[in-house]
């Protein structure tokens, strides 16, 4: 098995065959998969008991580790009781199932709200809808000791009659504010971040939360989930601030038209000349001492 990058690289998988991903995962030397429960091949329904031990024996085999990705549509802040509930159940039963595949966490949206206006008050309520239901779905967590990480998502243009949750700072801010667990972590999604505060931001703000990076690239307007370079996030300063807070956790591919594995080998020359500057600076200074 090829172990060659120093770094937890993964990509995401929506609807190929996953259990054939795994030797392809570890034949390039990437040990992380990411299962995006969206697509119909792939929803919470299709894990029975005798998919669980193979994706359990796989992951085992080829050492690969294994998340989730809730689907971007399960809103726990949902303001209709029947629709909320529904959807807490929905990510309940995708906790409870990434606990039998010892996944690293399961990523989650914070939420949506909508009204007809949309007035700024209403974000304030629906963040609150969200912790409440948050502090219910935690002692699920520490039961099956899964962490949700909470992904920044793409800012809604202004007179949407729709908006999201998390397409700001200030909400995590909030979310971090009023609760406290280890089981409730970051996700930093570099190309959304981009069309937001910026990469630098989320991570000045939250790097003691951060557990896992989406990573691809944009021109800061649309979601192009571009190949590393292709676009405006500054990948050396990403990669030098990573390196500064000693980051250890899976760092997940969503480039469109790249494969993982060239993803990963831009991504780590990136590491790598931050490194070499990061050195070059230390003997600097110690010649001038």
């Amino acid at each position: 098995m090829v172990n060659k990058f120093k770094r937890k690289y993964g990509f995401n998988v929506f609807s190929k065959q996953l259990e054939h991903q795994f030797e392809y995962a570890s034949s390039i030397g990437i040990h992380h998969i990411e299962i995006n429960l969206s697509s119909k091949e792939l929803s919470i329904e299709k894990f029975n008991d005798d998919k669980i031990s193979k994706l359990c024996n796989l992951s085992k085999l080829y050492n690969v580790k294994l998340s989730f990705h809730i689907p971007y549509y399960i809103n726990v802040s949902e303001m209709l009781p029947y629709l909320k509930k529904s959807n807490i159940s929905h990510l309940i039963k995708c906790i409870q199932i990434a606990s039998k595949l010892l996944a690293t966490h399961v990523t989650l949206h914070v939420g949506s709200f909508y009204w007809f206006p949309v007035e700024p008050w209403m974000r304030n309520k629906a963040l609150k809808r969200f912790i409440k239901s948050m502090r219910e779905i935690i002692k699920v967590c520490e039961k099956n000791d899964i962490i949700i990480a909470l992904e920044n998502v793409v800012p809604i243009p202004t007179g949407s009659d729709y908006y999201l949750l998390g397409d700001n700072i200030e909400d995590f801010k909030y979310i971090f504010l009023n609760i406290n667990s280890k089981y409730l972590k970051f996700c930093l999604d570099t190309g959304h971040a981009n069309m937001g505060e910026g990469v630098l931001e989320y991570i000045n703000n939250f790097k003691d939360e951060l557990c896992c990076v989406h990573y691809h690239d944009n021109n800061g307007k649309n979601d192009e989930h571009l190949a590393i370079g292709k676009g405006t996030v500054p990948w050396r300063e990403l990669a030098e601030e990573l390196i500064n807070i000693n980051y250890q956790g899976p760092i997940i591919s969503e480039c469109r038209e790249i494969d993982a594995d060239n993803a990963a080998i831009i991504f780590e020359k990136y590491f790598s000349d931050s490194l070499s500057e990061l050195n070059k600076n230390l003997n600097l200074d110690m010649i001038i001492s």
